[in-house]
């Protein structure tokens, strides 16, 4: 499953550079993202009975298993849930506290702040998730002339580079794709995958 769930993100990212416009929102990435994760799962796999009802495996917006330091529980933008009996809690056997294989955060031009709470989150000993991803996406374009009023410019100094996300993976146990597309040019459009201080170019 864990070897779907990257392959998809990679897809997911490497179309995301090419085709930046296919969503206008980072919310419309998600649905996105999920129809192509739910597509890449086997049909036989897609579901489980629990407590004589059927469930799918893939949710939006599964509450955290914690407060991960917070004043209350959470949401994971795309969660997976363990498809055993035994994924459930057994302090608290409810649908609401099913074990994960794989929680999913995504961020679109979104600051530093942003990704380092979403790698807080993932890693965080209350998570009670197998393995945590991160997609995060800078979409850019001409200052003054932005293709979109969701786009941040190119010259934008909020814009995190490869050396940056990478120092904050380092010790980390989340893997975070870093995906760039700048139509104007100024900064090279591409992929990377970065775990623990290792990047790894996709595109």
């Amino acid at each position: 499953m864990i070897e779907t769930i990257r392959k998809t993100i990679t897809e997911f990212c490497q179309d995301f550079i090419d085709y930046p416009y296919l969503c206008y929102t980072e919310h419309g990435q998600h649905a996105l993202f999920y129809t192509m994760l739910y597509n890449g799962i086997p049909e036989e796999q897609r579901y489980i009975t629990y407590i004589n009802q059927k469930v799918c495996i893939l949710q939006k917006e599964y509450p955290t298993a914690g407060k991960l330091g917070k004043p209350q529980r959470q949401h994971w933008d795309i969660a997976v849930l363990e498809s055993t009996q035994e994924s459930i809690h057994v302090e608290t056997g409810s649908y609401d506290y099913f074990n994960l294989v794989a929680a999913i955060e995504f961020g679109m031009n979104e600051a530093r702040e942003h990704l380092q709470d979403d790698i807080e989150r993932l890693c965080h000993v209350e998570a009670n998730i197998e393995h945590g991803f991160i997609v995060h996406l800078y979409r850019l374009s001409e200052s003054g002339k932005r293709f979109s009023n969701r786009d941040w410019s190119s010259k934008s100094p909020r814009i995190m580079t490869i050396e940056n996300v990478r120092e904050l993976s380092i010790g980390k146990s989340v893997e975070i794709f870093l995906g760039l597309a700048d139509i104007t040019g100024i900064h090279a459009s591409g992929v990377w995958n970065i775990k623990d201080g290792q990047v790894l170019s996709l595109k």
